[in-house]
């Protein structure tokens, strides 16, 4: 038994080793605009709103603040396992091992990302969290569709047989999820 969770440990430690390689051959890749004129013209207007909020969270060290970076990595780390998930799944050469692995990331890193936020909101002022509502707002409904989209993802994991294409898809959607949230920038 101690012997299959030393296996299971490592297995971890090398698909955390390959997502930070591969998240670091990902940074050059640039985002596929949307389709919908009148979609990108709402996301470009919230977000603009939204980088003015950001703006005052960096004036006022917020930016810096550890929770919030932490958050932010974590966030990252969830993309980084979603695409690596999604790119095994379309080589058609997915271990279920490796997809449960993934999703585990996945999930703890949502956990993770869901405690450093709430712990980053009670370092605010009342003042800044007044500011901020109709951000956190976004945010928190932003958090849901991805957490359903995890949802989807890890039900279709945890099948017996494995369908690559499935899982693909999910994990499209997840990182979709990600790409529609409000951008937090990383701290300088």
């Amino acid at each position: 038994m101690e012997r299959n969770s030393h296996k299971k440990i490592l297995a971890l430690i090398a698909l955390t080793v390959f997502g930070a390689v591969y998240a670091a051959a990902q940074t050059a890749q640039q985002p596929q605009p949307g389709n919908k004129k009148a979609s990108v013209q709402a996301r470009k207007k919230a977000q603009a709103h939204i980088n003015q909020n950001m703006s005052e969270m960096h004036v006022s060290g917020r930016m810096n603040e550890p929770h919030h970076v932490l958050a932010l990595a974590y966030k990252e780390n969830i993309a980084t396992f979603a695409r690596a998930l999604r790119d095994q799944a379309q080589a058609g050469s997915l271990s279920s091992d490796f997809a449960r692995a993934a999703a585990a990331e996945i999930g703890r890193s949502l956990d993770q990302v869901d405690d450093h936020h709430r712990e980053h909101v009670k370092t605010m002022s009342a003042d800044m969290r007044s500011k901020m509502a109709a951000m956190m707002k976004e945010v928190d409904m932003s958090s849901s569709r991805l957490k359903d989209a995890f949802k989807v993802l890890e039900k279709d994991v945890g099948e017996y047989t494995l369908n690559s294409k499935l899982i693909a898809t999910d994990s499209d959607e997840i990182l979709k999820r990600l790409d529609d949230m409000p951008k937090m920038h990383q701290p300088e």
